[in-house]
């Protein structure tokens, strides 16, 4: 196998035999400058069908956190008959990555919809559990079942499906609350890079929410006010998409979704430069 880019030191984009691209991982693979051939013994696993706009987010997230999700999805893969999304270990990782780091803020969000995922998507649901208790076993990390439900989300959202009209219809959504960020922080936001994807994934979640009067409730009033007074443009830029949100589908965002609203934008502007 050849190495031809190196993500760091442990992770590497490959050829196979094939001339296939391949994302590999193994200790020292992404060593040595690139190109150069490897043993196929030094690679510990690899990722087809990688799309690029995920690969720059290796170095961000921790390769155990990569691992967890693997091992989720490979349990995924042997309860479901419906194909997955070559991107889900990735998004996954992303998200299990992210929760952790909200429970170490001590911000819970919860799910208004988990009795309905309980009872529509059981399969889905004991995947989730599944990876609540892998997380506890690798991390020491206690999540709710409330967690459990927002893996099942992601297996649900990964399965291969046609887009429909209303996805048709959030994506020309999105690129225009993409645009007031853009207008609001006066720059232009990288749309192959995986920190975008991560950020459409979750405004898509929170226009199909809306859209079911099914917006997320919780008691994180407090660290709701901290973070108006901690970041008082991110509050003004959500209260302009929440109008705008509001004026296409007739959905007031509360504080909650808000607050949701707000940790993504924040996320999003950090990694784009809006603060320096």
């Amino acid at each position: 196998m050849k190495v031809i880019k190196n993500i760091n030191n442990n992770v590497a984009v490959c050829l196979d035999s094939k001339g296939m691209e391949v994302v590999a991982f193994g200790k020292g693979i992404g060593f040595k400058k690139a190109p150069y051939d490897i043993e196929l013994s030094r690679i510990q696993k690899t990722f087809y069908n990688v799309d690029t706009a995920f690969i720059s987010m290796l170095n961000d997230i921790p390769v155990d956190i990569i691992n967890i999700s693997d091992d989720i999805i490979g349990y995924a893969r042997d309860k479901l008959n419906t194909p997955l999304s070559s991107n889900i270990v990735f998004t996954l990782a992303d998200h299990i990555y992210f929760t952790l780091e909200r429970y170490e803020k001590n911000i819970k969000i919860r799910l208004p919809i988990v009795n309905d995922i309980q009872h529509l998507f059981e399969k889905e649901m004991d995947i989730g559990r599944y990876g609540i208790k892998k997380i506890l076993k690798e991390k020491g990390i206690y999540l709710p079942q409330d967690e459990a439900a927002y893996i099942a989300l992601h297996i649900i959202n990964s399965q291969e499906r046609d887009r429909n009209t209303e996805d048709l219809h959030n994506e020309r959504m999105i690129d225009a609350i993409t645009r007031i960020i853009e207008d609001e922080y006066g720059i232009k936001v990288n749309k192959e890079d995986f920190n975008y994807s991560r950020f459409v994934s979750h405004i898509h979640y929170l226009l199909k929410r809306g859209k079911k009067q099914e917006l997320m409730k919780s008691d994180n009033d407090k660290i709701y006010q901290d973070l108006v007074r901690e970041y008082p443009k991110t509050k003004e830029t959500a209260e302009t998409i929440s109008r705008y949100i509001e004026k296409n589908i007739q959905v007031r965002l509360n504080d909650e979704a808000q607050l949701y609203l707000m940790l993504h934008i924040n996320r999003l502007c950090t990694r784009e430069g809006c603060y320096q």
